[in-house]
């Protein structure tokens, strides 16, 4: 009975001590929160005065202001975000850190880092602090990916593409790789995204420079042409393209030329010279002389009413034939080897001739040269000429005569001559 008792005795002594202990602790966990809240309150006392006014601003919080803007700068390090308000069109610089709830359109998370210069983006924030409490790459704008064939005039503030036109504004960023750069820079060429609200164009992202492709050594293709992707130029004296920089096949034809196909690499502001100087002709361009003018000119016997330019013609041989009335028909083979042939032709007229059927068996001269006895026919050329008739014991008779230029022979019958006093014999 009495070692129970002194169990008890322990126990009692025990919990006394206990609870002593926990006293203890709560006074000075209580001692401790008052020298921190003290601090706390001590340190808010040294904010600025502004601050403290807008902390007790009737209770009612902070300003915040809504914007949709444009983001001009990313500065990370001190952590600044220039933005232009669209509507208001003032320049703002919001204060960022890491507490600022930043999405994209999507509403998923992003780093500060990660916006960029040409975003529009939905800001609510403290008109006083500057500091945002979100940010958002807005959905009320479009974007458009991929383009090709812009078309800007500075005169008009406006921008072309395909049948729309937009307005932008000096504020418009334009950027390749995170530089900006003037808009001056882009070519029709270049493939860009465009972001905009609702007419205005606010951003324009350079996707793909370009480069340019030169001939050399083209002259037998000049005239032709020079494929390139879908798109398609003429080739003159001193051609250079502007393409879009990346791999580029190349195709550069000429009717009458082996096409000369290639691929190249082109890159940004950058020229690639293309050599065509090897390729070999397949054809050859014929230029005609002919005398006289005003024929008529059959190749295979195919007409070609108009060759006062050269005409175009496979390698290989040909059956050339070339009439005109009154001259004696041209015919022979052309055969087309080199690029170029020059061909050089000179027609005979076709003779005329005189036909004389009386005075039968008298001499006949003309312009004084014998021909023969009549009946006969001589060739004669057009124009004007004499005919002389004689015989001996008869007065000899000259006519006059014109010979038609007109291809058609000239038939004569002359009146018998008138013998000469003593002669009776008939001729």
């Amino acid at each position: 009975m009495e070692k129970k008792r002194k169990n008890m005795d322990i126990v009692t002594k025990m919990a006394i001590v206990g609870g002593l202990g926990l006293v203890c602790i709560l006074i000075l966990v209580s001692i401790i929160s008052y020298a921190i809240k003290d601090k706390a309150i001590k340190k808010d006392n040294n904010k600025p005065d502004k601050v403290v006014e807008k902390e007790v601003d009737d209770g009612k919080g902070p300003d915040y202001a809504r914007s949709l803007a444009l983001i001009k700068e990313v500065d990370t390090k001190n952590g600044e975000l220039t933005i232009l308000d669209i509507d208001k069109e003032t320049e703002l610089v919001l204060i960022v850190d890491g507490a600022v709830d930043i999405k994209d359109v999507y509403g998923t998370l992003l780093t500060f880092a990660q916006l960029k210069v040409g975003d529009i983006i939905e800001s609510k924030y403290d008109s006083t602090s500057m500091r945002p409490e979100t940010i958002q790459i807005t959905g009320q704008t479009w974007v458009k990916k991929n383009i090709q064939d812009l078309i800007y005039n500075h005169e008009n503030k406006t921008i072309q593409i395909g049948n729309d036109v937009y307005k932008y504004t000096d504020d418009l960023v334009t950027t390749f790789f995170g530089e900006f750069i003037s808009i001056d820079k882009l070519d029709p060429v270049d493939m860009v995204t465009v972001k905009g609200y609702k007419d205005t164009i606010w951003s324009i992202v350079l996707e793909k420079s370009h480069g340019f492709i030169v001939l050399k050594n083209h002259e037998k293709f000049i005239g032709g042409t020079i494929e390139i992707g879908k798109k398609t130029n003429s080739i003159v004296k001193d051609t250079k393209v502007t393409v879009l920089m990346g791999v580029q096949n190349i195709i550069v034809s000429k009717e009458g030329m082996t096409p000369y196909i290639t691929e190249v690499i082109v890159e940004e502001d950058k020229e690639v010279v293309i050599d065509i100087g090897s390729a070999q002709p397949t054809a050859g361009m014929v230029s005609f002389t002919i005398t006289p003018g005003d024929v008529t000119l059959f190749i295979n016997n195919v007409q070609y009413k108009d060759f006062s330019k050269p005409i175009n013609l496979e390698f290989g041989t040909y059956t050339l034939r070339i009439e005109k009335g009154n001259y004696v028909p041209w015919e022979s083979k052309l055969v087309v080897n080199q690029a170029f042939m020059p061909v050089e032709i000179n027609m005979n007229k076709k003779p005329q001739y005189v036909k004389v059927n009386s005075p039968v068996g008298f001499s006949m001269y003309i312009d004084d040269n014998y021909i023969g006895v009549i009946p006969i026919e001589a060739p004669i050329d057009p124009g004007a000429h004499t005919v002389t008739i004689r015989k001996d014991g008869y007065y000899s008779k000259i006519h006059p005569i014109q010979i038609e230029d007109n291809g058609q022979d000239a038939n004569f019958v002359f009146p018998e001559l008138i013998p000469m006093p003593g002669q009776t014999d008939t001729p």
